[in-house]
């Protein structure tokens, strides 16, 4: 194998809880780098291998499967600290963990960033239906979980079991001695005390001016027909595609369609009540279990 500069620390999930915005801003930390946001190395053989279309699972080209790959993204980072930021990493646990250890030892850093189950959620499933992937509403959506999960469909799709952390948290906390966990709504609420947290776990220099700020946004498109343009495959992106690729670089068509998609957004209703209170109930035992693993009180952090 060749010399790598591998991961001192890994950012290992969940999804909607945040990791987006931490990897923004390392990736602008001079001391840090970031290759790439999620290889889905250590955990690479659940990611599908491209038997069902995306957004059902991931294009297979995004994944990395081989140790020389992986090692290969971190050679000629001396002198840096080196981070992988992902998502799946914790849901995949029993997975992930062995393989973290034999790559990048016990001693690797592991952060773990939670967000309130039933608001991660629903963010999940809005993800999806920002993105014109998910025609069904919220309690179908949830109902076809599990039927979902048995024809493959990606992680991502499990709103509901993703949530569900105890057992996930636990055993990185059994596995590697360096771990932390953040809250998504720390974020929120403090995020310069949050972005210390996140430097000073790094083993970075804090620098005020590095910005960390919520990404991602949930929310419902303005115009359907806009959204369904930007985000799916039709005749016009078709024609239109080998035009920009000649004249526009890869990271400017990246940003416009980001932007482009942004623009296109309203916020919605959020989620119901009954909703919010129904997930509750299917949460709270997790959650009790979660807090006294942590020694703090989840339920009132997240106000239920």
């Amino acid at each position: 194998m060749n010399a790598a500069n591998l991961p001192r620390c890994i950012f290992v999930g969940t999804a909607k809880a945040g990791t987006t915005s931490i990897e923004h801003a390392l990736r602008s930390h001079p001391q840090v780098a970031i290759p790439r946001k999620e290889t889905f190395f250590f955990d690479h053989e659940l990611m599908g291998g491209g038997r069902l279309p995306y957004p059902m699972q991931r294009d297979p080209g995004t994944i990395v499967t081989s140790e020389a790959d992986y090692r290969r993204l971190y050679a000629g980072l001396e002198g840096k600290t080196t981070v992988e930021v992902g998502t799946g990493y914790l849901y995949h646990h029993a997975v992930a963990i062995p393989r973290i250890k034999s790559v990048l030892g016990a001693g690797t850093r592991i952060g773990i960033v939670l967000r309130d189950p039933v608001e991660r959620a629903w963010s999940s499933y809005m993800h999806f239906v920002k993105d014109m992937h998910e025609p069904l509403g919220f309690r179908e959506s949830l109902g076809q979980e599990k039927e979902r999960m048995a024809q493959g469909w990606d992680f991502m799709w499990h709103h509901i079991t993703m949530g569900k952390y105890a057992g996930q948290v636990s055993a990185y906390l059994a596995a590697f001695p360096n771990t932390r966990v953040f809250f998504f709504e720390d974020l929120r609420s403090d995020p310069a005390g949050f972005l210390r947290g996140i430097h000073e776990f790094v083993g970075v220099d804090h620098r005020e001016s590095t910005v960390v700020q919520a990404r991602n946004r949930s929310g419902e498109p303005r115009f359907r027909g806009v959204q369904r343009l930007i985000t799916t495959e039709n005749p016009v992106k078709a024609v239109l595609r080998p035009l920009l690729r000649m004249v526009v670089p890869a990271g400017q068509r990246s940003k416009a369609r980001k932007y482009l998609k942004e623009r296109n957004m309203k916020a919605t209703a959020g989620l119901s009540t009954a909703d919010r209170l129904w997930l509750r109930d299917i949460y709270r035992p997790d959650v009790e279990m979660l807090s006294a693993e942590l020694g703090m009180d989840l339920i009132e952090k997240w106000r239920w």
